[in-house]
C-alpha cells in the first residue's frame, strides 16, 4: 500500500464523520465498510458513499493531497512505462523540457537531431541566422542543395532581381570577366535566363564560397521550405556548439508532442520525477479516469 497522508481532516468534514457513526459503521456488515490506515491515523467510512466520492477529481486531489509533489510521485512510483506514458502528454513544453536536462550533451544531440527537419530548425533560428548554418556547412553539402530538383529557378531568378546592382555586377564578372562590367541587371538576368539546365548549373556551382552562402540564404529567405532539402545535422551544428544550458532553455519553443517521445527515452524512475510536474487536479482527473484500479488499489490497500 503506498503511504499517502491522506487529508482525513476533509473525509471528517465531506462524511460529516462523528464518534457516534463511526460506532454505527461498527456493527455493520464488514462489507459494506472500509477502514482508511494512514500514517496520519485511521478513518471507517461507507464503503459505496466512498466510491461515488473517487469519481469527483477534486475531491480525490483534496483527500489525496495531490498538491504535494512527494504525494505525486508515491502515486507515480507505482504505474509502469506504459502508463508513465499516458502522464506526459498532460505536462507542457517547459515542464517536459526541464526533464531534458538528465540527458548528456551527446544524447540530447542526438534526440534533436531525431526530431522533424522543420522542428530543428525552429530550436536553431532562435538563436542563428541561415548564414551562421551555412558558414559551418561543407562545400559539397550546399552543391547538393543547388544541385537539388526541388530548387525552382524562378526562385533563383528572384533572388537576381533583388540583388544589389554592385553585388551583381561583381559576381558576374568573377564568371564573365571584365565585359561585364557595363552592363546593368537587366542584361545579367536576360543573359541568366536564357541559360540551359546545364549552364545555369554550372553558373551557380562556380560561385565563390561567400557568394553561395549568400545565394542560399537568399532562398531559403523566399522559399522557407527549402531548409528541408538539408540534414539535421547541418542545420544544427551552431546549436549544438552552444553550451547545455542554453540549449536547454531554448528547448520549450518546441511543442509538447516532440518533447514527450524524448521524455520517454529516460529511464523509469526519471520519467516518474519529470512527470511529479502534473498539475494536482489534473493529475486526479487521470487517476479516476485511466487508473481507476491503482487508485482502489492505494486507498484500499
Amino acid at each position: 500500500m503506498i503511504e499517502l497522508n491522506l487529508d482525513l481532516a476533509y473525509l471528517s468534514y465531506y462524511y460529516a464523520l462523528s464518534t457516534k457513526r463511526i460506532n454505527q459503521y461498527a456493527v455493520r456488515d464488514p462489507e459494506n465498510i472500509i477502514t482508511l490506515e494512514t500514517m496520519a491515523g485511521a478513518v471507517t467510512l461507507d464503503k459505496e458513499e466512498f466510491m461515488k466520492l473517487m469519481t469527483h477529481p477534486a475531491k480525490v486531489a483534496k483527500i489525496l493531497q495531490l498538491e504535494r509533489p512527494k504525494n505525486r510521485y508515491l502515486i507515480l512510483k507505482n504505474l509502469n512505462e506504459r502508463d508513465l506514458a499516458k502522464i506526459l502528454p498532460y505536462l507542457n513544453s517547459e515542464q517536459l523540457a526541464w526533464g531534458l536536462q538528465y540527458f548528456t550533451s551527446e544524447k540530447l544531440e542526438e534526440l534533436i537531431n531525431k526530431l522533424p527537419t522543420e522542428q530543428v530548425a525552429t530550436l536553431v533560428f532562435q538563436h542563428f541566422g541561415m548564414m551562421d548554418i551555412l558558414n559551418l556547412m561543407e562545400d559539397d553539402k550546399m552543391n547538393k542543395f543547388l544541385k537539388s530538383d526541388k530548387l525552382e529557378k524562378k526562385d533563383v531568378m528572384k533572388y537576381f532581381e533583388q540583388l544589389d546592382d554592385d553585388k551583381f555586377r561583381a559576381i558576374m564578372m568573377k564568371q564573365f570577366g571584365i565585359s561585364m562590367q557595363d552592363k546593368g541587371k537587366g542584361d545579367y538576368i536576360k543573359m541568366i535566363d536564357e541559360m540551359n539546365p546545364d549552364k545555369f548549373l554550372e553558373f551557380l556551382m562556380n560561385f565563390e564560397r561567400k557568394d553561395k552562402m549568400e545565394l542560399i540564404s537568399g532562398l531559403v529567405e523566399i522559399n522557407p521550405k527549402y531548409i528541408l532539402e538539408f540534414d539535421n545535422e547541418d542545420i544544427s551544428k551552431p546549436f549544438m556548439l552552444m553550451d547545455k544550458d542554453k540549449i536547454l532553455k531554448t528547448m520549450p519553443v518546441l511543442d509538447p508532442e516532440f518533447l514527450a517521445p524524448m521524455i520517454e527515452e529516460l529511464p523509469p524512475e526519471l520519467i516518474q520525477v519529470v512527470a511529479t510536474q502534473i498539475d494536482p487536479e489534473i493529475f486526479a482527473e487521470i487517476l479516476v479516469q485511466e487508473f481507476p484500479d491503482v487508485l482502489m488499489e492505494m486507498l484500499l490497500g
